[in-house]
């Protein structure tokens, strides 16, 4: 007689479905990038890269005196407070009209009838084909054939102690309808020209 022996019982296995596998697969790639943000300082509190011009140590700067960074094309008033001004140095005029004439300081000029900085003596100055303009150290306009404060930079003092200016947008002043013609508009610009 010919008798079959019996099968041997396999096990069975337990599928699993996709949802168990994507979740895991989710979880391994959150669990990664948490990692890689560790290991690269990435967050809300890591140190975020900076946006802007560094001028170097903001303790280089002495209370009361004013700055030309030429290559940028900034004066950098520092007050007497210890607070930073940044501002650029092409008037609202020349830059309206499309004309090339620096800003440059005199320690000797006036700000005629605008009260000035304690603390600081001079004035920004804007002498281009016979006329001449003047803004105080802080940028405000004192008097002249021009019109309107000088564009502003923002700054601030970065963990290290250096002076950050923000050369990615500045405030400027400019005509709502015919260049030169009030009223003037204080707005945002974009960026160093």
């Amino acid at each position: 007689m010919n008798e079959t022996a019996p099968a041997a019982a396999t096990p069975k296995r337990r599928r699993m479905g996709c949802l168990p596998r994507a979740l895991i697969a989710i979880g391994g790639a959150v669990v990664l990038v948490i990692a890689i943000g560790f290991a690269f300082d990435q967050g809300d509190n890591a140190d975020q890269p900076q946006h802007g011009y560094d001028a170097g140590q903001a303790e280089g700067y002495a209370p009361g005196t004013i700055s030309y960074l030429e290559a940028q094309h900034i004066f950098v008033t520092r007050l007497p407070d210890g607070g930073f001004i940044a501002l650029y140095d092409l008037s609202t005029r020349q830059q309206e009209l499309g004309g090339d004439c620096r800003l440059q300081f005199q320690d000797t000029a006036g700000v005629g009838t605008l009260d000035p900085l304690a603390g600081i003596t001079g004035a920004i100055v804007e002498e281009c084909n016979g006329i001449r303009a003047v803004w105080r150290a802080d940028g405000k306009y004192a008097f002249g054939a021009d019109y309107g404060d000088l564009d502003r930079f923002g700054t601030s003092v970065n963990a290290g102690g250096h002076l950050v200016i923000d050369t990615d947008s500045r405030s400027c002043t400019r005509s709502r309808g015919v260049i030169g013609v009030k009223p003037y508009d204080q707005r945002r610009c974009e960026g160093a020209r």
